[in-house]
């Protein structure tokens, strides 16, 4: 398959239990495990002789940060949570795409092509086959979590300063996460076809038209606690971890979903050292 035809297949939104496991790394016991749980939604269920089992394109990103955070020691289920509770979420899905990266926005397809024109010159260097997938340290966005508790939020934006901002924690061993911004208010949305955002609101699990994020309320788990006062005692104590952890996890999510989009699209091998039928290795 070609670069363009499978640009196409991309661009249909669907994607198979083995574009999964072949593109995020996870291992099919470790996706099925997912589903399970209710951390993901599948769009069909596929059961049965030849039924196949798909799932739309938030879920394919989505699966690649959870993928990214479990092999940073964390388990399915707390990963499946930070991933869900990523902070513009919508945003980074919206401009990590190779539709955004390559393509004139609001253009007719080409009829030789069944796609938009291309740019020029892209917006990025992302998915040029050329170039092997590498840390963007001008735009990519990372989460830390800072003593196996405090998690941090540290996303580049071109032309201001980098700022990390503390936004949930874990309690319970790291088995329970909770959220330091309210993700149960109504907010601004990113309209991912659009690639903008949209003047309309509504809480993350409330978007009926998203499938992918209307999950099991009793998987999210979700508590919400204040603790935005500059003298707040568990906020003074995570800025001091942030400080000088003992030890702290880094995971680049973009460089996650780009590593993924970019074996869907054939531009680099499949994921490698994943057990296809077994547990991730």
């Amino acid at each position: 398959m070609d670069l363009d035809d499978a640009l196409r297949r991309y661009r249909q939104g669907l994607f198979t239990d083995r574009d999964i496991t072949e593109c995020t790394g996870l291992s099919v016991r470790s996706w099925r495990e997912l589903i399970k749980i209710g951390a993901v939604r599948t769009t069909t269920v596929g059961r049965g002789p030849g039924r196949v089992r798909l799932c739309d394109t938030a879920t394919f990103k989505r699966t690649a940060i959870i993928a990214a955070i479990k092999g940073a020691g964390f388990s399915l289920p707390v990963a499946g949570r930070i991933a869900y509770f990523l902070p513009f979420e919508e945003l980074l899905f919206g401009v990590w795409d190779p539709f955004t990266v390559l393509f004139l926005h609001d253009a007719d397809d080409d009829p030789a092509t069944d796609l938009p024109p291309r740019l020029e010159v892209p917006r990025a260097d992302w998915f040029d086959p050329r170039k092997p997938a590498e840390v963007d340290p001008a735009n990519d966005w990372f989460i830390e979590i800072y003593d196996g508790r405090f998690i941090g939020g540290n996303y580049k934006v071109p032309g201001q300063r980098d700022e990390l901002f503390l936004y949930a924690d874990l309690r319970n061993e790291g088995s329970n996460f909770v959220s330091w911004l309210p993700f149960h208010e109504k907010r601004p949305v990113f309209d991912i076809g659009g690639k903008s955002f949209v003047d309309a609101v509504a809480t993350k699990w409330d978007r009926r038209a998203v499938w992918a994020d209307r999950l099991d309320p009793a998987f999210l788990s979700y508590r919400y606690e204040n603790h935005q006062a500059e003298d707040d005692p568990l906020r003074l104590a995570a800025e001091a971890a942030a400080r000088s952890p003992l030890f702290r996890s880094t995971i680049n999510v973009t460089l996650a979903v780009r590593k993924a989009l970019r074996r869907y699209l054939g531009i680099e091998p499949v994921a490698a050292g994943c057990d296809r039928h077994g547990e991730d290795q």
